[in-house]
């Protein structure tokens, strides 16, 4: 069988908001998602249920640039990884970035971007209920004293907070804190993106509500556990309609 691919991403590099798809967990399931055509795919090393190795996520890639995938930007997810971990992924997977959650080790985000030229996606995680419910506090979390560490960082993400998993619940957080977010990193040039909860049928919502970068999606284009490419193909339609 023939594997068809676009001749180019004229539509992803066009894209005012950023579309990434998160979780992928097979050479098939891969495929499938870059022919939707989105800005980054994401591969889970971190304990969970959708964790994959780096020497598989270096089989998969090298197969599709063999069958003449256009492929978007790769990032590899973990919670707050060692220097050990992250040098057994990069030393096996040729990855374009790594993500990690905002509570990690501070000398992380020099070592890994000079030693392997990668950019750094740091998630920032949010609390689940509305910011009534958080007792009046500034909803900027103490997380956010990352900022002194910006010249290591490309991407700021935002995420439910799990206590057990550092984000990735699937759960949306009150929108209403982004702002506050946007205010605070827009002098420094970071982009803003934005996971948690999104789907094809309310990720247009957000857009319409904040001009963010960009926007992550796992467990909100699966059903029954396993991504459907259906759900892909429509949540990066929406993101494409929309024009900040």
């Amino acid at each position: 069988m023939t594997i068809t691919y676009p001749a180019d991403r004229a539509g992803r590099a066009s894209r005012a908001v950023k579309a990434k798809i998160c979780g992928l967990t097979t050479l098939d399931i891969t495929r499938r998602v870059v022919k939707c055509g989105p800005d980054h795919i994401g591969f889970v090393f971190a304990p969970s249920r959708r964790q994959v190795l780096p020497l598989e996520v270096n089989h998969w890639l090298k197969t599709l640039k063999a069958e003449g995938a256009a492929l978007p930007g790769t990032v590899g997810v973990f919670v707050q990884p060692t220097r050990q971990a992250l040098q057994e992924v990069l030393d096996a997977a040729p990855l374009d970035a790594v993500q990690f959650n905002a509570e990690h080790d501070p000398s992380l985000l020099e070592w890994v971007k000079s030693k392997y030229n990668v950019g750094v996606w740091v998630t920032v995680p949010i609390g689940s209920g509305s910011h009534a419910e958080q007792d009046g506090k500034d909803p900027v979390m103490p997380e956010m004293g990352i900022i002194r560490q910006i010249p290591f960082i490309d991407v700021i993400l935002l995420d439910t907070h799990h206590p057990a998993q550092g984000g990735g619940s699937g759960k949306t957080f009150d929108w209403n804190v982004i702002p506050s977010y946007q205010e605070l990193l827009r002098n420094c040039g970071l982009p803003l993106y934005v996971a948690g909860g999104l789907g094809p049928e309310n990720v247009a919502s957000l857009l319409a509500r904040h001009q963010v970068h960009g926007v992550d999606v796992s467990s909100g284009v699966e059903t029954n556990g396993t991504k459907d490419i259906d759900k892909v193909a429509s949540f990066i339609e929406r993101v494409s309609h929309h024009d900040n």
